[in-house]
């Protein structure tokens, strides 16, 4: 059974964190929903995301993550 041990994050932080997971899941619903592009923009931005966060990505590696981002959250 897991232990009961209360979370390392405050719970207005948590909150924060939540919220901001909840704002990016309603953003990337929108662009698939606005149109044929939607998705095609959707793994572009993530993967525009991802080669800020890692220099050193090239764009090949970063569509591919993207697009395992995308199969693996929205299906």
């Amino acid at each position: 059974m897991k232990d009961l041990v209360p979370s390392p994050l405050a719970t207005p932080a948590l909150r924060k964190l939540k919220g901001r997971a909840l704002a990016r899941i309603d953003s990337e619903q929108k662009m698939l929903a606005s149109g044929p592009l939607g998705a095609e923009r959707l793994v572009l931005n993530i993967a525009l995301d991802y080669m800020e966060r890692h220099p050193g990505m090239s764009p090949k590696d970063a569509v591919f993550a993207a697009q395992a981002y995308c199969d693996r959250a929205l299906s």
